[in-house]
């Protein structure tokens, strides 16, 4: 019996033992299936990034590439490039955002690209019109964040300033013969005394007040408003045949106080002083109440336009002006 007792200890010991080395090496098994699905996910996100460069080509090879430029003139064209890695870009669409600080106030453009099917890249020529350091972000169609990168576009060098020479003259010796001063002669001198009245104005003049009325106006140019915002924003923009098809986006702060604006648009031709030749004017009716609104605009000939807004009322005051050059 006892014989008995010991055989079976032993093998049920064994089966245990077997039990325990089967459990370990499932547990094994599944934490390094887990690693190696965490590994492929992290390569694939590593894989996205965002490359800038001069131009690209028709297969998404970058021309020149960097991360700092500068120019002589603006504005600056740069072309931003967004690679997948191996795999195709989900969906046939991403959104590419813009974004620059300047005084501390930041100020995003966002641009809606068409993609090829099968793609796993993405190219936009991009205008950049001033001096900064711009934040380039990318998405898909669905804003979920793909990649992320950084370029720095510095304008024309400035010539430093060349210390000015001392130029020593020889001072003349001049002989000073001392007056006698008395308190007769200082009191008959003496300067009439001259009352100044201050003058403050308590009250705006009614033309100060309508002007104040629209402090806070706003135009830009740009390809399209979507959802109230201005994609493609610029003031100067390439001229094609059959014009260059433009949106402008005003906004007050307090509103118009009219239900429509006149807008008149003069053009200046290049090499020109003024604006001297009447492009055209058109009305843009607008709710009563609304702060923004916007309108489309075909510009033909190449040169700069000045665009001026005017209440719509028989008063006809102006709120503001706005200026766009096509090269």
């Amino acid at each position: 019996m006892i014989a008995r007792s010991c055989w079976f200890d032993s093998s049920l010991g064994h089966i245990l033992t077997k039990r325990i080395m089967a459990r370990k090496l499932v547990s094994t098994i599944s934490m390094r299936v887990f690693f190696i699905l965490l590994a492929f996910v992290s390569l694939q996100v590593s894989a996205q990034q965002i490359e800038f460069g001069e131009d690209f080509n028709n297969v998404g090879a970058l021309k020149k590439p960097g991360t700092e430029w500068t120019t002589s003139e603006w504005p600056k064209m740069l072309a931003i490039m967004y690679n997948n890695g191996k795999t195709t870009i989900n969906g046939n669409a991403m959104n590419i955002l813009v974004t620059a600080t300047t005084n501390g106030v930041e100020r995003t453009d966002s641009v809606k690209l068409v993609i090829g099917q099968a793609r796993n890249w993405a190219g936009l020529r991009y205008d950049f019109t001033a001096e900064n350091t711009y934040k380039i972000s990318a998405y898909d169609r669905q804003w979920n964040f793909l990649a992320k990168g950084e370029v720095k576009v510095n304008g024309p060098k400035k010539p430093e300033p060349k210390p000015a020479e001392k130029v020593e003259i020889p001072a003349e010796k001049v002989e000073i013969k001392k007056a006698e001063i008395t308190k007769e002669k200082l009191v008959e001198n003496a300067p009439e005394p001259v009352f100044v009245e201050s003058v403050i104005k308590e009250e705006l003049t009614e033309e100060e007040k309508e002007t104040l009325v629209f402090e806070s106006f706003y135009i830009a140019f740009g390809r399209a408003v979507k959802s109230g915002m201005l994609t493609g924003q610029n003031e100067k923009f390439k001229g094609v045949p059959g014009g260059v098809n433009l949106m402008a986006l005003f906004s007050n702060n307090e509103g118009f106080g009219t239900e429509s604006i006149v807008v008149d648009i003069w053009f200046r031709p290049p090499g020109a002083k003024e604006y001297s030749e009447h492009f055209k004017e058109l009305t843009v009716p607008i709710g009563k109440g609304v702060t923004q609104a916007d309108f489309p605009l075909n510009t033909r000939d190449r040169g700069s336009y000045k665009v001026s807004l005017y209440t719509g009322d028989e008063d006809a005051v102006w709120i503001g002006s706005g200026y766009l050059s096509i090269y």
